[in-house]
């Protein structure tokens, strides 16, 4: 009698495993999502459709500050698709590094900012060339908390924009490649030695990075920002929750790092995504250009989007070309997932979609 009990008792918990497994499965289709941070840069309608059919929107982003030219570029492709599926494409902007000593520069960043609003820009880009590239007259690396830079951040915050703050790299750009903890920025660092720190010790350092971060939040309590790639602080949990804790206007996206979530404790993380489920926006960080191979790209976007969903929707034990060993899902709740893949979005993100 006991054993047939316990083996009914275990069928019915295996049919409600199912079941949450299943009933996961259809959220994944029924409920709207935005990735919130990608770029888009074709006229090829055909990546809409496929978003479409994936229940996705897309949040495109207008990055690099080094040319006015190649913003415009971006900004072409981006007005395009938001012209034609304006309730499935929105749009980031940025602006220009040229000139930036000379008399005038704020005044003109200003002006081409509100023009990009009036014609449908919900937020502005800030890009790790600031910090990372960009020097002065003196050969003085510039930094975001430059006050050079507050009668813009203002403009922005007065308009009720969000900022998309990409200031500093993950951690692991100041380590050897072979220390690194993820593969996809060994890739990365190796294939742009540039951009590697470890190489260029005579930059500004992690701390130097994301402590002018730091100060531009606190002189701007009123502005609303978004740190991409969870803002530099993807290596620890707890190092990213002192300063949403901090910053109540910091909000952060995951694109191009959740596999530095995989490789850290999973409780951990678990505990960190349910305190903050109101901070996280879910992004991929994908990229396609006019030449691109589409089916090549859809393939390779629809590919991510299944296993992340699979990652935090269920407790599955996983693999990933990024993680090196298996990591298991973090089964996060239909409320966590509505909020991080959709809602936050529209809260930290106000006019999108």
């Amino acid at each position: 009698m006991k054993k047939t009990l316990f083996i009914a008792t275990l069928g019915i918990a295996s049919c409600f495993l199912f079941s949450c497994s299943n009933n996961k499965k259809v959220l994944y289709k029924e409920i709207p999502k935005i990735d919130a941070h990608v770029h888009i840069r074709t006229t090829d309608t055909n990546i809409i459709q496929a978003a479409m059919a994936e229940n996705f929107k897309f949040l495109s982003i207008c990055t690099r500050s080094n040319s006015r030219e190649n913003i415009d570029k971006q900004l072409y492709f981006a007005k395009k698709m938001h012209e034609q599926f304006p309730q499935v494409l929105s749009y980031v902007t940025t602006f220009s590094m040229e000139n930036f000593e000379k008399p005038g520069w704020r005044q003109e960043v200003i002006r081409r900012l509100k023009k990009d609003f009036e014609e449908g820009a919900i937020g502005v880009k800030i890009w790790k060339d600031i910090g990372m590239t960009f020097r002065d007259s003196l050969d003085n690396f510039i930094m975001i908390d430059d006050p050079r830079f507050d009668a813009i951040l203002d403009f922005i915050a007065d308009n009720n924009k969000t900022l998309v703050a990409h200031i500093g790299e993950p951690k692991n750009c100041w380590l050897p490649i072979d220390s690194m903890t993820v593969n996809n920025d060994k890739i990365y660092f190796r294939e742009h030695p540039q951009y590697h720190m470890y190489l260029h010790p005579d930059y500004p350092s992690y701390d130097d990075q994301i402590n002018a971060r730091d100060r531009m939040l606190s002189r701007h309590p009123n502005l609303r920002v978004v740190g991409a790639h969870l803002g530099s602080l993807e290596w620890n949990v707890d190092e990213l929750a002192k300063r949403l804790d901090l910053y109540p206007n910091f909000a952060v996206d995951m694109a191009a790092r959740i596999c530095h979530f995989q490789v850290q404790d999973r409780q951990k993380v678990r505990d960190f995504i349910i305190k903050y489920q109101d901070r996280l926006l879910y992004g991929t960080d994908f990229s396609i250009k006019e030449d691109d191979d589409l089916q090549e790209k859809k393939d390779r976007m629809e590919n991510v989007w299944h296993a992340d969903w699979k990652y935090f929707s269920t407790d599955e034990e996983m693999n990933s070309p990024n993680v090196n060993g298996s990591f298991k899902g973090l089964n996060l709740n239909e409320k966590v997932l509505r909020k991080i893949y959709f809602l936050n979005a529209k809260k930290w993100y106000p006019g999108i979609l």
